[in-house]
């Protein structure tokens, strides 16, 4: 099944782009005000060097009204801001795949204590040369935050891992996080379309073992304000409670394409099914977290 995660970005940096159009078109004159202004400066020229001679015949002529200048506003300028990152925790973990490849678990969960709606940029996941040089090794691109909301983000790496220590990687943010007020998107007609539905409250409610596969069937509680397509992180934790490491979660996907799922409106019972070797390990099964994403 193709992953909706493209799309999504699509339409964020579509936004973006047309919130900083706006802002900018804002800034300069509207097209009517620039031809009254050059019809007036040829009017002027003209005028100067053609003007009549002292026996011309006078022609009386009706006064009109001009109109008033035209007024300004910058109500719904987008005024932008750049914040930091509120990381409020990380971790990894190495596992071995179904197809015996060896991967890393990302974990992040990240906060938007702000009124407006959080960007963040892109974080990058580094290690270190054995001379303490910074490698790039991937980099986790995070969806579009509500105000004052929590997600959690599971992600999976994509490169080869093999040589690579848990310990030695940390995340570096890559561009800045910027926040938009709460009012932008009301303000500026067209952009209705791009607002982002509040995150579901999810609670986990026990645990299935599973035959075939073996893994286990997570099963957790949503809660929405109304219908709403949500992304949904599975995240870990050894018995001290110290984060290990996540993955996106998908009924009708691969674990690391970080696939949608339609919630309806109000409560409901949800679960999500995961694989034995996909649970790293030290993990303790009763700390098991199921959280709304944003990747």
């Amino acid at each position: 099944m193709p992953s909706n995660r493209w799309p999504r970005r699509l339409a964020r940096a579509v936004r973006d782009l047309a919130t900083h159009a706006h802002m900018r078109a804002e800034l300069l004159p509207s097209l009517p005000f620039v031809i009254a202004l050059v019809v007036s400066a040829v009017a002027l020229v003209v005028a100067v060097e053609h003007r009549p001679a002292t026996d011309a015949k006078v022609a009386s002529v009706d006064e009109q009204t001009s109109a008033g200048p035209e007024e300004y506003t910058d109500e719904a300028a987008l005024v932008e801001q750049r914040v930091e990152l509120e990381i409020v925790e990380q971790g990894f973990s190495k596992i071995v795949d179904q197809h015996g490849e060896e991967r890393i678990l990302v974990a992040v969960v990240v906060r938007n204590p702000h009124d407006g709606e959080l960007v963040p940029g892109a974080l990058s996941i580094n290690t270190e040369t054995a001379r303490g040089y910074p490698v790039n090794l991937d980099t986790l691109y995070l969806g579009s935050i509500p105000p004052l909301a929590t997600a959690s983000v599971g992600y999976v790496m994509a490169v080869d891992v093999t040589a690579v220590e848990v310990e030695d990687l940390k995340l570096k943010q890559e561009e800045p996080t910027v926040l938009y007020p709460s009012e932008y998107l009301e303000d500026v007609d067209g952009m209705e379309w791009f607002e982002m539905s509040p995150l579901p409250a999810f609670s986990f409610t026990g645990l299935e073992p599973m035959a075939s596969p073996d893994g286990y069937r997570v099963h957790f509680r949503a809660e929405t304000a109304e219908e709403t397509d949500a992304q949904i992180a599975v995240l870990f934790r050894d018995g001290d409670g110290k984060l290990l490491g996540g993955l996106p979660a998908g009924s009708d996907s691969e674990y690391y394409t970080g696939a949608f799922r339609t919630l309806p409106e109000g409560v409901s019972d949800q679960y999500v099914d995961v694989a034995a070797e996909w649970i790293p390990e030290g993990a303790d099964l009763d700390r098991i977290e199921i959280g709304p994403s944003r990747y």
